[in-house]
């Protein structure tokens, strides 16, 4: 969809309306608004709508999220390569002691990656 598209569909807010709140709601309602990368307006509007805008991922969280999925890469690629292999071969490839020892290595650095991460968004 291009930007022309998404103007086109996009509602025309022309009604107004006036809501009076106290110095401290007016506060929340705008932190929501900031944490959700959300206008107050359109926070608003969301809420009216019965909805729960989600908040954005911090960036300690984002970072946690990038490496979670070079991980999750990872060990894709190791599936993938065994995968490709006929039965016998990756038989021979896991009965391998030299394989097995690389892949408890690498296994444990992802593993140990996973955890730090646990404790970086925990903290």
């Amino acid at each position: 969809m291009n930007k022309n598209n998404i103007e086109k569909d996009a509602p025309k807010y022309t009604s107004r309306l006036i809501v009076r709140l106290t110095p401290q709601l007016h506060k929340e309602v705008a932190e929501y608004a900031a944490l959700c990368g959300l206008t107050t307006s359109a926070y608003a509007r969301k809420r009216l709508e019965g909805k729960y805008p989600k908040q954005r991922l911090t960036d300690k969280e984002m970072e946690a999220l990038n490496s979670l999925s070079d991980a999750r890469g990872d060990i894709q690629k190791l599936f993938g390569f065994l995968k490709g292999r006929p039965l016998t071969e990756r038989e021979n490839i896991l009965r391998s002691e030299i394989f097995m020892k690389r892949w408890r290595t690498s296994a444990e650095v992802i593993l140990n990656r996973m955890i730090e991460i646990e404790k970086y968004l925990t903290q």
